[in-house]
């Protein structure tokens, strides 16, 4: 909670690096084939944006990944506050 967050100079540095040669338009044509990739959009056929379906994969990823940023948080403090109940283990990441 202390966090005091990103310092606000690093978007328009981000922003300054993607408006670089074709690296948005790039990266916005690899968006239909991640989402394809994914099963969250299917090839030649109608999308709706707000599709039941697509909300659903959405709303599940994102509670994948805030439970895995919870338990890698926990083991976080964990290894810093009681690091003697991580002895003998070992990190695979």
């Amino acid at each position: 909670m202390n966090d005091p967050g990103f310092h606000h100079s690093v978007l328009a540095d981000f922003r300054d690096r993607l408006a670089e040669g074709d690296r948005a338009d790039r990266l916005l044509d690899l968006a239909p084939a991640r989402l394809k990739e994914a099963g969250l959009v299917r090839e030649r056929t109608t999308q709706r944006t707000d599709s039941i379906h697509g909300l659903a994969a959405v709303r599940d990823l994102t509670r994948l990944e805030l439970v895995t940023e919870a338990v890698r948080a926990v083991l976080e403090e964990v290894a810093r506050t009681a690091s003697h109940l991580l002895d003998g283990r070992r990190r695979t990441a």
